[in-house]
């Protein structure tokens, strides 16, 4: 399962910002990764009507998105969104999750020697399927973005 990092909140409270340092943090510590704001990627005239459409189409973008990134070696994913119903967070887990399949050829293309990673994919998959995800509120207030940033990453586990 791709661990994911999804930063939401009302409007305002400096959703992008944080994605965009967490983002700097990650390429200084060299941790691949793909950076998405699910708002950027439905952009398009005409609109689409329904809130629904609208998500339907996020979900279609960041499914065929994640595939070029994890094909050039993004293992994790940082993104942004306001999440109105707790329903899209299963549906943006649904958008990004692979079949063994795949991901059994993405490692055979990108390891030399893929059968450690091959190995620990077939027995990870089925049993990360069921996760539910964490949730952790972090306080911005008036501190500096990029402690928050540096925060954000390490409850997640993606930096010490």
């Amino acid at each position: 399962m791709t661990p994911v990092l999804l930063v939401t909140g009302p409007v305002g409270v400096g959703k992008s910002a944080l994605l965009h340092e967490a983002d700097q943090l990650l390429v200084e510590a060299q941790i691949r990764h793909a950076t998405v704001e699910l708002e950027e990627i439905a952009r398009c005239w005409p609109a689409p009507a329904e809130p629904e459409s609208r998500q339907s189409m996020i979900l279609s973008n960041l499914a065929a998105l994640w595939s070029n990134f994890a094909a050039r070696g993004a293992d994790r994913l940082l993104l942004a969104q306001i999440l109105e119903h707790p329903s899209q967070l299963q549906r943006l887990k649904e958008a990004i999750h692979a079949p063994l399949s795949l991901i059994e050829e993405r490692l055979r293309r990108r390891e030399p020697n893929p059968e450690e990673e091959l190995g620990a994919a077939r027995w990870l998959a089925p049993h990360m399927g069921a996760s539910a995800g964490e949730d952790h509120l972090v306080e911005n207030g008036k501190r500096p973005l990029r402690e928050v940033a540096s925060e954000v990453l390490r409850m997640a586990g993606w930096l010490p």
